[in-house]
């Protein structure tokens, strides 16, 4: 039996690291899993003495894991999710890359195999069962948190360009990623975690699939009977509209706030994010739909794309979601420009350059693209205020005043902390005042 150190990094729990020490355990190996951010992780490790060390970043702290094991000598080191499929560099840092589900790794990487490990994806009956508890017992923070998410398909069924689906796609062909990326994983499987997850003081579920609304109906009905906390899932436009009346009516029992990707209201924006089958009246028909089955909604969407007039578009894109629904919470996020994406290709293409200062924390409202001082502050501040623009239904003429602003330091994590708190307490009520201070004690937050 080896020991495996798997390595996790940021707030929220690493899913894909969690499969691989299923995995492992299904071969019998010892593992434990280390909390990254902890500046006693190393110490900790060398301590341990463990024969691997595995990680799965989110492409997000793909750097991060490289500087990690810069100076860690004697350990076999392995890395693998997307962000490592779509880095052709990350194989001269490490020992092992996989490329592909973890199912089919171990065994070759136990007996000795280095380089690239190349997998094939089957379907979802064979996929290992996560260790989430041993998760929750070696990193406690994580245990802590009042939200934990869980998912039944690891793919979606749209192809934006600023994601890695598409990515994935391409590396297995349309069927493969048919039958194994976006086929729901075996009820039992997803009941049997549901009730782990719930040992650990969860009181709400994000289900993280790209879209709550594809698939089998019968499959997400079965699994909502079993759960006895708040939900907030994520849809489009166009899957809420085709959503039949029977699951919206089921759903409503457990799920209270439904995530809606707007993400731009100029039709070139939404051709250059791949989403020109959506639009601003196809969004208020949904956003209105949502509303008379009783959900709350929270419009979702980004900014700084690689054009002329990013603020513009962002503004544009602030007063569209007051034209679909004011009133409603809102989450405005930077464009992330993804590894091996349709986005990273056109902005080489393009000469849009990569911004060094981008940190990949979405509370920083840090853009990827590099813009010059006065446009990177402005999209910025839409980041931080737009919850509040949507919500409070801010004019024209006072949004373009408040984006020019120079916020200070302190000012910036105050309109960050405000933008969380309003989302928290919309899904959860006093029940979300209440836990906001716990919340944000076990979060290392950047702004």
């Amino acid at each position: 039996m080896a020991k495996a150190a798997l390595i996790t990094f940021g707030n929220e729990e690493s899913y894909g690291l969690e499969f691989v020490g299923g995995e492992l355990l299904r071969h019998g190996q010892e593992i434990r899993f280390f909390d990254g951010e902890s500046g006693t992780t190393k110490r900790l490790i060398e301590q341990w003495a463990p024969k691997f060390l595995m990680f799965s970043p989110l492409t997000t702290f793909l750097e991060k894991a490289k500087r990690f094991i810069k100076y860690m000598d004697g350990y076999i080191k392995v890395f693998g999710g997307h962000g490592v499929m779509a880095d052709s560099t990350v194989a001269k840092y490490v020992d092992v890359v996989v490329q592909g589900p973890v199912r089919g790794s171990i065994q070759k990487i136990l007996d000795g195999e280095r380089g690239v490990i190349k997998t094939v994806p089957t379907t979802p009956d064979d996929m290992p069962a996560p260790a989430r508890r041993e998760y929750y017992d070696d990193i406690p923070r994580a245990a802590k948190r009042y939200r934990k998410f869980m998912m039944s398909m690891l793919g979606c069924n749209r192809n934006c360009s600023y994601c890695s689906s598409g990515h994935i796609r391409d590396m297995f062909g349309t069927k493969v990623h048919k039958q194994y990326y976006l086929q729901r994983r075996p009820i039992q499987d997803v009941l049997k975690e549901l009730d782990v997850v719930m040992q650990y003081g969860t009181e709400e579920i994000e289900w993280v699939d790209d879209d709550i609304f594809i698939g089998d109906e019968d499959w997400m009905i079965e699994f909502i009977r079993h759960v006895k906390v708040p939900m907030y899932v994520s849809s489009c436009s166009a899957s809420v509209l085709k959503a039949s009346d029977r699951i919206l009516e089921k759903m409503r029992s457990c799920v209270n706030v439904v995530g809606m990707g707007v993400q731009a209201i100029r039709p070139d924006t939404l051709d250059l994010y791949g989403r020109s089958w959506d639009n601003e009246d196809q969004m208020k028909e949904a956003y209105n739909r949502l509303v008379s089955f009783g959900y709350r909604v929270n419009l979702q969407a980004i900014v700084g794309p690689p054009i002329d007039d990013p603020v513009e578009d962002a503004i544009e894109t602030i007063l569209g979601l007051q034209r679909i629904g004011a009133g409603s919470i809102c989450s405005v996020y930077p464009l992330m420009i993804y590894p091996g994406t349709k986005m990273e290709t056109y902005c080489k293409e393009n000469g849009y350059a990569f911004n060094e200062k981008y940190d990949g924390d979405t509370n920083s409202a840090i853009c990827d693209v590099e813009f010059d001082i006065c446009v990177t502050r402005q999209l910025k501040n839409i980041c931080k205020l737009g919850t509040m623009l949507v919500k409070y239904n801010i004019s024209e003429q006072w949004i373009r005043a408040l984006v020019n602003m120079d916020f200070d330091s302190t000012t910036s994590e105050q309109l960050s902390m405000a933008r969380y708190n309003e989302c928290i307490v919309d899904r959860l009520g006093s029940k979300g005042q209440e836990m906001f201070n716990d919340i944000i004690s076990s979060m290392k937050l950047r702004f």
